[in-house]
């Protein structure tokens, strides 16, 4: 992330302290319910997240570990969904050897992680959404919405702010390149979701071999559009994406 303007400076800051905010209020309040359940979704969405996709056009990225942590939004309680979330996107901000890493982008991935993951746990356990919505899958889909909006928004507004660009209009070209990625993602987790019973570790096996081969269908269209446009300039202020 570039250094940017005292605005962007700001939010950055508030986005850093909000999450934070959330996070530490949720662990002080942890109670283990689920710790099979719960150890399977953080090992495997930590594996997701190393498979990691290069958007075109940006300097960010998309890793495969989304349905993983919707999942866990789902089925587990605030801390450990948090948890998943939070350590899932700290492992896709890690570089590959020879990048250097950047604190301040690590940082605010993290915490923006943690708001995303807190708004989705709220809205599929919110009981009005339940007094009038019967079906899991639906609450689910709803969720996830929830979880996109708040994941992007933020840093559409640090690019905006950063770059000086309409960031109504990056917020639409992330929806764009990335709505199919959260479709698949929300389908994979509402099936497994709809499924009686605990969550053992066939239900993540099979949701990572899912992802895997949608990771490798992103990766050959995004290297070949990236490629059609290496002549554009990149925005320079956008985060690892989800």
């Amino acid at each position: 992330m570039s250094s940017g303007s005292p605005g962007s400076k700001g939010f950055i800051t508030l986005v850093i302290a909000s999450g934070a905010a959330v996070l530490i209020d949720a662990l002080a309040h942890w109670r283990p319910v689920k710790t099979t359940e719960f150890l399977a979704l953080l090992a495997f969405s930590v594996v997701a997240s190393r498979c990691r996709v290069k958007l075109p056009g940006v300097t960010g990225s998309m890793s495969v570990n989304l349905p993983f942590i919707l999942m866990a939004a789902a089925e587990l309680n605030m801390a450990e969904a948090l948890v998943v979330g939070c350590l899932s996107t700290l492992a896709q901000c890690l570089p590959s050897a020879g990048k250097s890493f950047n604190l301040v982008r690590t940082l605010f991935n993290f915490a923006n992680m943690a708001l995303a993951v807190g708004v989705t746990h709220l809205l599929y356990d919110s009981a009005t959404l339940r007094a009038g919505i019967a079906s899991s899958q639906l609450l689910l889909a709803i969720a996830t919405a929830g979880f996109f909006l708040v994941n992007s928004a933020p840093v559409a507004i640090v690019i905006s702010l950063t770059e000086g660009k309409n960031a109504a209009r990056i917020w639409a070209n992330m929806f764009q390149l990335s709505y199919p990625y959260y479709l698949a993602s929300a389908g994979v987790a509402a099936a497994v979701v709809s499924l009686a019973g605990n969550i053992t570790w066939q239900a993540p096996v099979a949701m990572l071999l899912l992802m895997l081969g949608l990771f490798h269908s992103y990766r050959r269209y995004f290297s070949a559009a990236d490629q059609d446009g290496a002549a554009k300039p990149e925005s320079k202020g956008i985060l690892a994406a989800n």
